[in-house]
């Protein structure tokens, strides 16, 4: 057996979804999907405000109309009420995005979507093997979206999981048949280290590359949509480890949970924690920020709760000390920043 097929049969097996079609990452797979649904101008998907560029773009590359619903401020994923009041009668599709890995509202928004009749859209990139109700993340939707670059080291690939047939999507995705550059295969293999493994080297070489390029083609869909052999075969190998790594990840979170204001997963769930979050009750000043650690990361722009955060990737070499540098980074940033009151006035 070829190693593309012991790949789609290792994530059906393991996600308990029969047909999985491999793409060279998530965000083609994504735009592969909506294109499948033969969407109109007037087609709406509701995605959430804090996400990165490349899902509203899909959107609009694959002929729809994205439509943008502010987070829950604690789980950081969409919110119930507000997705229900964003429901018209041109409403196609819901992507739900597991924000770091977490599922917390997933069940709510399933039960939303079947009652409209809207397919649903799971973005798992950062929660495979992440739970609610027991049942794994990407499985209470219509199809999943994965990436192999956040959990794991490779330079690429991603692929959609589904009880739904995928004959039209592994149709549309044969018609590009571009070969990928080596500069995106460098591109992603740095993210995925960063993500995943060589933190700190990854994160000078990324701080580089933000003075120098517009990181926002980083978003763009890639011009190949095929996986390759060796994304397949490195997914492939580090596939049995994902568990592992979810429980050595989730004593990172743990530590840090009691110490400051982070993301919030609901008592019902089992986030993969793929990322820490370390957040304020106010806006705060993003000089303030860099000046006190270059670690954290800005989050995504465009959010209710933009300002109000920082976070950085779960990395499984993180020692104790560094993680109480962190806690205390965070709160040195909340003590001396710059916090603009109502009146408008800025008081330390």
């Amino acid at each position: 057996m070829k190693i593309k097929q012991k790949l789609k049969k290792e994530l059906s097996q393991y996600s308990g979804l029969k047909n999985v079609v491999l793409f060279s990452s998530c965000r083609n797979a994504l735009y592969i999907l909506l294109k499948s649904f033969e969407l109109k101008s007037t087609d709406e998907v509701i995605i959430q405000s804090f996400i990165c560029d490349s899902l509203p773009n899909a959107i609009r590359l694959a002929g729809g109309k994205p439509v943008s619903v502010d987070v829950d401020s604690r789980t950081l994923n969409l919110n119930a009420d507000s997705v229900k009041n964003k429901i018209t009668p041109q409403t196609k599709a819901v992507i739900f995005v597991h924000t770091y890995g977490n599922p917390s509202g997933i069940k709510e928004i399933a039960e939303i979507c079947k009652k409209h009749n809207l397919i649903l859209i799971e973005d798992i990139a950062h929660a495979l093997g992440a739970k609610c109700d027991g049942r794994l993340a990407g499985t209470f939707g219509d199809y999943a979206v994965y990436s192999f670059t956040k959990q794991m080291i490779n330079f690429g690939g991603g692929a959609i999981l589904t009880n739904h047939n995928i004959d039209k999507i592994s149709l549309l995705r044969d018609q590009f048949r571009n070969k990928g550059s080596l500069l995106v295969y460098i591109k992603r293999l740095f993210a995925s280290l960063y993500e995943t493994r060589a933190f700190f080297i990854s994160k000078i070489l990324i701080d580089i590359a933000r003075k120098k390029s517009n990181l926002k083609q980083t978003n763009d869909l890639d011009k190949h949509f095929h996986c390759t052999s060796i994304e397949a075969y490195l997914a492939f190998k580090q596939l049995p480890n994902l568990n592992d790594l979810i429980l050595k990840k989730r004593k990172n979170h743990q530590f840090i949970q009691n110490k400051v204001n982070t993301q919030k997963i609901l008592a019902d769930c089992e986030a993969s924690h793929n990322y820490l979050s370390f957040i304020f009750n106010e806006d705060v000043e993003s000089s303030v920020i860099t000046k006190t650690s270059f670690l954290f990361l800005p989050p995504w722009s465009g959010s209710n709760i933009s300002n109000r955060i920082i976070f950085m990737p779960n990395n499984l070499r993180f020692s104790l000390r560094k993680l109480k540098l962190m806690v205390a980074n965070y709160h040195k940033i909340y003590n001396q920043t710059l916090i603009i009151n109502k009146n408008g006035t800025k008081q330390l």
